[in-house]
């Protein structure tokens, strides 16, 4: 009888107990604090979790291929990038050559993401093309996307980081730091981003981020370093360091990736929460201003997939422009 009881009692705390106490932990890969990429996804994080119950953890890491490399070997179920980037790692080029990333999957397009060269307002640069013989980092090894962002932006003016005074970088934050001590005269970064805030903050006079011609010749340039970069045009605002008037910066997809390991129950339920919920994305970052939930979060791609789960979501709105 005591036995009995005994299973009685652990029967009814097993039922009594959270569901998500026994839920799965799910990854979110990112870049390290200070990049706008992991604001932005722990702002996703917690409104998932809020509006699901799931378990979602966000976890830093050193740069955009080892990102990537998380979701596609299974260490991560999902994480946050450019499209362009992700095209690179499933095709296995460029920075992925001979290594494709061939189980990522594209689960919804987030927002248009602007990314220009930042330069010290003081500076006597004070357009792209100024930039040529500059100090400008390079390598960027930890973070290879930024070898295509930069030659993005530097396209406009028919330069590219060969015309650049090299100055060696790891990596995203530690060309940030390098500019906040004066190492380089400028380099790129998110507009918006709280890395960016940090150093305009610090130094004397601020920065400015310099405006890209946007003619057809000059955005015929920047296609050619990735034909789905476009230019994007920002106004002043408070939430946007450095830019001082209309300035012309380089714009690219920013989409959310998942894992083809991903169940399509998570899947849906993960995108229904995003969807469902930009009054909550934009209260924890502006940048979600920009997020829409209608057709354009399943912008269509030329090389990636987007995961079945999202694909059900989408069907179920009318949203789904794809085959």
């Amino acid at each position: 009888m005591t036995q009995f009881l005994k299973c009685a009692t652990l029967a009814l705390l097993a039922a009594a107990a959270p569901a998500t106490a026994f839920a799965q932990t799910l990854g979110f890969a990112t870049l390290q604090p200070g990049a706008i990429n992991h604001v932005q996804a722990q702002i996703i994080s917690k409104v998932v979790q809020t509006a699901t119950g799931m378990q979602v953890r966000v976890l830093p890491m050193r740069g955009t291929a080892a990102v990537l490399s998380a979701v596609h070997s299974k260490h991560a179920e999902f994480s946050v990038g450019t499209a362009s980037h992700m095209t690179t790692a499933v095709l296995g080029t460029h920075d992925f050559k001979g290594r494709a990333k061939v189980n990522l999957r594209v689960a919804f397009t987030a927002l248009a993401f602007p990314i220009g060269i930042m330069v010290r307002n003081n500076s006597s640069i004070k357009t792209v093309a100024d930039m040529k013989g500059r100090r400008f980092p390079t390598g960027w090894k930890a973070f290879p996307n930024g070898i295509p962002l930069a030659n993005g932006v530097l396209a406009a003016a028919g330069l590219s980081l060969a015309d650049m005074e090299s100055v060696p970088t790891s990596g995203l934050i530690p060309a940030a730091n390098d500019f906040k001590v004066g190492k380089n005269d400028g380099t790129t970064f998110a507009v918006g981003a709280p890395k960016v805030a940090e150093i305009n903050a610090a130094i004397k006079g601020g920065l400015r981020f310099l405006s890209m011609d946007n003619s057809p010749a000059a955005l015929a340039r920047v296609k050619k370093v990735r034909p789905d970069y476009f230019i994007m045009t920002l106004k002043p605002n408070p939430r946007f360091a450095g830019i001082l008037g209309p300035t012309n910066v380089l714009g690219v997809n920013l989409v959310i990736t998942a894992g083809a390991h991903v169940s399509n129950d998570t899947m849906y339920k993960f995108v229904k929460a995003v969807a469902e919920n930009k009054a909550a994305l934009a209260k924890g970052h502006p940048s979600f201003n920009g997020f829409f939930p209608d057709k354009r979060m399943a912008k269509q791609y030329s090389s990636v997939r987007y995961h079945p789960g999202s694909i059900k979501y989408f069907k179920e709105k009318g949203i789904w422009p794809g085959k």
